[in-house]
């Protein structure tokens, strides 16, 4: 499924109007018509605010994916894998830090 079919999908599965993600995304309806004809294609900066509002990747709204949120799936946030990404750039050391401090949050 390309994006003018999916974000067609998503708005009208959320009971939205052309008008009303339009404002949301402070543009006119007659560029959510133009996308969803695929007649032209939003800036990637309107792409990531269209999943955002849909709780979707952009990766599911170009087609990439079929998995709408990769982290309802693995019930991970993406405030949990941001951290995730952090500890994994951490020194060996800095690991065994954090490790030690969280486990000590716990015990309280």
């Amino acid at each position: 499924m390309d994006f003018s079919a999916r974000l067609k999908e998503l708005r009208t599965d959320s009971d939205m109007s052309q008008t009303e993600l339009a404002e949301k995304l402070n543009l006119k309806a007659s560029a959510i018509s133009k996308y969803e004809k695929c007649i032209t294609q939003p800036a990637l900066e309107t792409l990531k605010k269209i999943a955002k509002i849909f709780g979707v990747t952009v990766d599911y709204l170009i087609g990439v994916s079929d998995i709408k949120n990769p982290y309802e799936v693995n019930r991970i946030l993406p405030s949990e894998a941001e951290l995730v990404e952090h500890f994994r750039k951490l020194s060996y050391e800095n690991k065994i830090r954090i490790d030690e401090r969280i486990k000590t949050m716990l015990e309280i």
